[in-house]
């Protein structure tokens, strides 16, 4: 996912407390939020006319999704130098998406030349601030040497991170790991459980780690691990085991 467009849950209490103590607050909610109305309904130039007004002003998470639409060419010539530019602008702000969808464009090579170096230090910033796309991305880097030199113990340690926030394709990616006995000893049974979990999460090619790991499984622990994967999806990631 190259670019990710920020969605807000405000409590009714918070609206009230927004009405009564910054009305301008409100009204800049209000226009994001229907930006975001449109953009679902294809009607792009709207949400640009919604979200521009609030970019020129330095609200950074309207500049990221301006940078978005550039960078798409939705409702706009795609332009991924006007979208780095976009991205910028909210990445100097803090924002961790708009500081991980300029690593994505070096990492791509889109706009920009293709520079692993660079992309990891953007990857870095926003993993530093738990955005899983980002672990997901500098884990892989750790993983092959992609820029950096091979670090199985501190992939595992981001892929892990960013799999307990139902990142399917990290989940996919540590159960690789634990298959392959990267960063550690081989575990079948934990290969399996996190394949098995990233395939209900819609990662088809972790069909292919589950077949693996299910030979060295027999069927007792076959019937466990299946236990475990249920627990895991309708109780909580945090009682799969690591």
């Amino acid at each position: 996912m190259r670019a990710i467009n920020i969605y807000y849950f405000l409590k009714s209490s918070l609206i009230i407390a927004l009405m009564i103590f910054s009305p301008n607050l409100l009204a800049q909610q209000e226009r994001f939020e229907a930006g975001l109305a449109a953009k679902d309904r294809g009607h792009y130039a709207t949400a640009l006319r919604s979200w521009l007004p609030m970019a020129d002003t330095g609200d950074a998470q309207a500049q990221n999704n301006v940078g978005f639409m550039y960078e798409g060419g939705l409702g706009v010539s795609q332009s991924y130098l006007i979208a780095m530019d976009w991205y910028r602008k909210a990445a100097d702000s803090g924002l961790a998406e708009a500081q991980h969808n300029i690593g994505m464009l070096y990492h791509h090579g889109y706009g920009v030349a293709a520079n692993p170096v660079e992309a990891l230090r953007w990857f870095k910033l926003a993993a530093d601030q738990e955005l899983p796309q980002s672990e997901y991305m500098l884990g892989l880097a750790y993983e092959n040497g992609n820029g950096s030199p091979l670090d199985y113990t501190a992939a595992r340690k981001l892929l892990l991170s960013s799999a307990l926030k139902n990142y399917a394709p990290a989940q996919m990616m540590y159960a690789f790991m634990l298959q392959a006995g990267e960063g550690g000893d081989s575990d079948s049974f934990k290969a399996y459980i996190w394949a098995k979990v990233a395939e209900k999460n819609g990662q088809a090619s972790a069909i292919d780690i589950i077949s693996i790991a299910n030979l060295a499984l027999d069927d007792e622990e076959l019937i466990e691990a299946e236990t475990i994967v249920n627990d895991c999806l309708n109780i909580g990631l945090n009682i799969c085991p690591i």
